[in-house]
């Protein structure tokens, strides 16, 4: 199923809330070096897809494959775990802190109980 430049593969990505099937049979694909907008009018699935792969929104059907692995998010933390985060186009900033600290928050990376700050800023 995967290829060896393959990243991320949703397969038959299903999601229903009461009376509304938000997601139908979605697949998604994201090979090294691509950049992806998905687009669509509201209502389209588009965030519903991105939750459901960050794992705020239970999945009902399909298959998520990361580095050709299954993986299935139950929480954003899981998510985090295995590499995947999201940064909101609506996000509540902390303005006191720098861009690469609100991208970290949360999940500091640490070396001898203090934040690496050098290892945030080359990941930024």
């Amino acid at each position: 199923m995967t290829k060896s430049n393959t990243i991320l593969e949703m397969f038959e990505i299903c999601k229903t809330f009461p009376g509304v099937n938000a997601l139908q049979n979605v697949g998604f694909t994201l090979r090294a070096g691509e950049v992806h907008c998905l687009m669509g009018e509201n209502g389209a699935g588009k965030s519903t897809l991105i939750k459901v792969l960050t794992g705020v929104e239970k999945l009902d059907k399909g298959k998520i494959l990361l580095d050709g692995k299954e993986i299935l998010p139950r929480t954003p933390l899981e998510a985090q775990a295995e590499g995947i985060s999201t940064v909101y186009q609506e996000v509540n900033l902390c303005p006191n802190l720098s861009v690469a600290e609100n991208m970290f928050i949360g999940r500091e990376p640490m070396v001898r109980g203090r934040i690496n700050w050098k290892e945030i800023n080359s990941r930024s």
